[in-house]
């Protein structure tokens, strides 16, 4: 089956909202919501196909974009490469140019809208962050929320609350803490322990984070909040996609102190496994804030680490 290369265009506003556009009822995917863009023809760049695709479709220029995330997915009738780019830069004031229905909406609220099936992975990376915190070692519960509260203020926006070692009860009142303290800062917590689905909800957290374990006995997914995986190979990334996993990690990309006798991937391979994978993939093992750049050249949504914000 022939792959089709597709330049997508994540436009913003100075209010932060995205531009969508509305399918005609005959095309393929016909009524359904959309990012503007199209097919790359022979000869293009990415920036010039976006370029020539969002002024024939919205009247607007495109100057300078920055990858998001590449999507592979597979139709009955079509196979698509989804080369998602987010235009930083752009001329004109868009308008529905083919008499299409366009609608701003802010990133949170994009849930709300049918898309292409082929587009879920792309309202998932634009709703995440690109830094993602994991808890370690602390003395104490004062002591994990001074560290917590640090990491906060330099703009960490998600953190992943990881206690292996607590039992239940210890770690519903680490995760308790943790939720109290993000709520002020609009922070997201997923919670990483063989609790953290049944105390989820009740502690107002956003979601989970599935261990490697966790994710291959798994059945079935909470029907709420957002679910990330730990992966450290391609079954278990297939796996991740199988199940409907919004994000995963994929581990260890360097060596890394908290894993030492674990064999790292290595940037090439990290990045030939990001750019096949169907769903946001976090950079996981060894990450220093220099990284994020590297990680989000090699496709990544981000980083994740211990050590460079704990």
């Amino acid at each position: 089956m022939k792959r089709i290369q597709v330049a997508v265009g994540v436009v913003q506003d100075t209010e932060g909202r995205i531009l969508i556009a509305k399918r005609p009822e005959h095309a393929h995917q016909g009524g359904l919501w959309e990012f503007p863009g199209g097919k790359i023809e022979s000869g293009e760049t990415l920036i010039q196909a976006l370029d020539r695709e969002l002024f024939e479709e919205l009247d607007i220029r495109v100057d300078a974009t920055t990858p998001v995330i590449d999507i592979i997915h597979d139709y009955p009738d079509k196979q698509v490469c989804l080369q998602v780019h987010k235009v930083d830069s752009w001329r004109g004031l868009a308008r529905g140019k083919e008499g299409q229905p366009i609608c701003w909406v802010a990133p949170q609220a994009l849930s709300q809208y049918t898309f292409p099936a082929a587009n879920y992975p792309i309202l998932n990376a634009l709703q995440l962050p690109d830094r993602c915190l994991i808890t370690g070692k602390f003395a104490s519960l004062q002591d994990f929320s001074d560290r917590l509260q640090r990491a906060l203020l330099s703009g960490i926006a998600m953190v992943q609350v990881r206690a292996h070692h607590l039992c239940d009860k210890d770690y519903k009142v680490l995760a308790q803490r943790t939720v109290e303290i993000c709520k002020a800062h609009e922070t997201l917590v997923l919670l990483n322990h063989s609790s953290a689905i049944e105390i989820v909800n009740t502690l107002g957290a956003d979601g989970v984070h599935l261990s490697s374990a966790q994710l291959q006995a798994a059945t079935a997914l909470p029907q709420s909040g957002w679910v990330g995986a730990s992966c450290h190979n391609r079954t278990e990334l297939a796996r991740a996609e199988s199940l409907g996993v919004h994000y995963a990690s994929l581990s260890p990309v360097q060596v890394t102190a908290s894993h030492p006798q674990a064999a790292p991937l290595g940037w090439p391979e990290f990045t030939d496994m990001v750019r096949m994978a169907k769903l946001p993939i976090y950079a996981l093992g060894g990450m220093v804030p220099n990284d994020l750049r590297r990680a989000k050249a090699a496709g990544a949504q981000g980083i994740g680490s211990i050590s460079a914000w704990w």
